[in-house]
C-alpha cells in the first residue's frame, strides 16, 4: 500500500470517528433537554367558591335570595277584604310616614282604599299650624305618591287610628250591622264628632255599603 493510499484510509476513518461523535453528543443533549412529564394539576375551590385560576362564577347573592318573589307576592289584590288582611304598611305606620313628610302636626282624616292606578293607598290630612298637607302613599311600599300642601283650618278634632277606638273594632262593630267584604274605611270627624266610616261590599253586590261607628259612643248606623 502507498504512502498516498495511506493517509486516505487514516483521514476517512478519523472523520468518521469525529462524526460518530458528535452524533452521540447530539442525542445526550436531546434527552437532557426533554422535561419529564409533569402531574397534572387540577384547580381548587376554596368554601367561599373562589378558585386559583378561574373557573365558574360564584351564583350572585341576587339571583339566590327570592327577592323578587317576595316583593311580587307584597302586593295585594283589589278585591283584598280588609277585615281578614293584614296591610304591609299598616295605619299606625302610614300615619307616621305621612306625619314625618309633613314635618309634624295634627292627623285630622286617615283614609284606605283602592285606586285603580295606584293600588292600595293611604289618603292622610294633616294639618300643622295653618297648613294643611293632604298625603297619600302606598299601603304596600310605604311610598309617599302624592304631597299636597294648602292654607285652611276648620277647627275640627284631631284623629287617632289607636284611640279612643282601634280601627280593628270599629271594623268588627260595622260587620255586626252589615255581613259583607270590608273594601276600606276612614277616620273623620264632623260637626265635632269623630267616626269611621266602612265600606262593606255585600256578597252578590256591587255597591259599597257605608256604615257609621261613633268612636265615643260606638253607635252603629248604616249610611243611606
Amino acid at each position: 500500500m502507498t504512502v498516498t493510499t495511506r493517509r486516505l484510509v487514516r483521514s476517512a476513518a478519523g472523520t468518521a470517528f469525529v462524526l460518530a461523535l458528535a452524533v452521540g453528543c447530539g442525542a445526550g443533549d436531546d434527552q437532557a433537554e426533554t422535561p419529564a412529564e409533569q402531574p397534572q394539576q387540577t384547580q381548587q375551590t376554596d368554601d367561599t367558591g373562589a378558585s386559583d385560576g378561574g373557573g365558574a362564577a360564584d351564583e350572585s347573592p341576587a339571583a339566590s335570595d327570592g327577592g323578587g318573589a317576595a316583593a311580587a307576592d307584597s302586593d295585594l289584590p283589589a278585591d283584598a277584604d280588609l277585615a281578614t288582611t293584614e296591610l304591609p304598611i299598616p295605619a299606625e305606620d302610614a300615619v307616621q310616614r305621612a306625619l314625618d313628610a309633613a314635618g309634624g302636626g295634627d292627623v285630622h282624616t286617615v283614609t284606605i282604599d283602592h285606586d285603580r292606578r295606584n293600588g292600595w293607598e293611604w289618603e292622610i290630612e294633616i294639618r300643622n299650624g295653618t297648613e294643611e298637607h293632604d298625603i297619600e302613599l302606598s299601603a304596600i311600599s310605604g311610598e309617599v305618591i302624592e304631597h299636597e300642601r294648602d292654607q285652611d283650618d276648620d277647627g275640627e278634632p284631631a284623629v287617632d287610628v289607636t284611640s279612643p277606638m282601634p280601627y280593628a273594632e270599629a271594623i268588627e262593630l260595622a260587620l255586626g250591622a252589615q255581613d259583607g267584604r270590608v273594601s276600606g274605611w276612614s277616620l273623620d270627624s264632623d260637626d265635632g264628632r269623630v267616626h269611621y266610616e266602612v265600606d262593606i261590599m255585600p256578597a252578590g253586590s256591587n255597591d259599597d255599603v257605608d256604615v257609621v261607628v261613633d268612636v265615643e259612643t260606638k253607635d252603629v248606623r248604616i249610611d243611606d
